[in-house]
């Protein structure tokens, strides 16, 4: 059997169609970037009629473990959860209970749920969770560094009428797609996804410079990193990168490596630069060769120590964090190695010896 021309066209039509849609998946996947949340919350607001329908079959509802009531405004703490600006996406958990009662019997809702998407609302009811509301329109809006996102419409689920009508021994006071309200959820993320964006500097300080002069060590930067006048080592801000709006937490992994040279002798490679202010320290997997009689090929561990109070500047709206100054000196390890390398084992190097100053601004997604 042979194919006509016709047909293999279709054919490789359908296969060029499949791909594209494979690649548009697997980036949207690649895309997506989710924020732990630190703070905020989220506000849930009855609609009048529903208020009144509480009111006139005697149901009321409780706040508990720091939930807040303000009229027809309920409101929880967010307790955690994540969120991705960029898709419009999120789930943010909330502290504190919902209890709806009636004479002496109760309903508590607890660990109450945002997600945003139709059925935005969920909680903890007795020991199952629950959807508890589907929403007619969504929204979202970013402030500063945060998100809000917003649920209108809110309509009672089936199954959450009907647990209330049994607990509450009402009769068809609750009925399924019961108008509630709306809610709106507004957080802050711990850190946020960066953009690869931007370049982190190292400015070299002179004296150190010149002691790897004296050596014969010549300092090499590895693509994409680059080295300019001053002397000031710049590297890429790369995928997978994160900082808190504060510059106080989060992971900016480096693109390029560093290579440090001594003809005739050692050749020491900085490579997996990761800037975690946290600790605070600029990691990396250090390689001396040749191994033997050099160790070779070491874990990814803080070489370089962030000390001091560095200059910060942030900009929510423009979602930008800058730090500038940020003193950097030798760890006790890095010293080590580096006098192993090129000192014949002699003390040229210090723990807390001055490397440079770090800045760089960060773009946010």
């Amino acid at each position: 059997m042979s194919w006509s021309t016709a047909a293999r066209a279709a054919i490789a039509a359908c296969a060029l169609v499949a791909a594209g849609l494979l690649g548009s998946f697997t980036a949207a996947g690649a895309a997506a970037a989710y924020d732990p949340v630190s703070s905020g919350s989220t506000r849930l607001v009855l609609a009048k009629p529903f208020a009144n329908l509480l009111a006139s079959d005697r149901v009321g509802i409780l706040v508990k473990e720091g939930a807040r009531r303000q009229g027809r405004t309920i409101i929880l703490s967010a307790s955690g959860g994540e969120v991705d600006p960029g898709l419009a996406a999120g789930t943010v958990e909330n502290a504190g209970a919902l209890v709806f009662t009636k004479g002496g019997r109760q309903l508590p809702l607890r660990e109450v749920t945002f997600k945003a998407k139709r059925a935005p609302l969920y909680a903890k009811v007795g020991g199952s969770r629950l959807k508890i509301a589907t929403a007619a329109r969504l929204g979202d809006q970013r402030k500063g560094f945060g998100t809000a996102f917003t649920a209108g419409g809110l309509r009672m689920t089936a199954k959450f009428a009907s647990r209330l009508e049994k607990k509450l021994r009402l009769r068809g006071a609750f009925k399924p797609r019961q108008l509630i309200g709306t809610v709106e959820s507004v957080v802050q993320p711990r850190t946020l996804h960066l953009r690869e964006e931007g370049r982190v500097q190292l400015a070299l300080d002179g004296a150190f410079k010149q002691k790897l002069d004296n050596l014969f060590v010549s300092l090499n930067p590895i693509a994409p990193g680059e080295i300019a006048p001053g002397p000031v080592l710049s590297f890429p801000i790369g995928l997978d990168s994160t900082l808190a709006p504060d510059a106080s937490s989060g992971t900016i992994k480096l693109g390029g490596s560093v290579e440090l040279l001594q003809l005739g002798n050692a050749q020491v490679f900085w490579r997996e630069l990761w800037l975690q202010p946290a600790l605070p320290s600029l990691l990396a997997e250090t390689d001396v060769e040749p191994a033997p009689p050099h160790p070779g090929k070491q874990p990814q561990a803080p070489l370089l120590a962030l000390e001091g109070a560095a200059a910060f500047v942030s900009d929510p709206a423009a979602r930008t964090i800058g730090v500038s100054g940020w003193r950097v000196t030798l760890t006790a390890a890095a010293a080590a190695s580096l006098n192993e390398a090129f000192a014949g084992s002699t003390d040229q190097f210090g723990a807390g010896e001055a490397v440079g100053s770090v800045s760089f601004k960060a773009i946010a997604f």
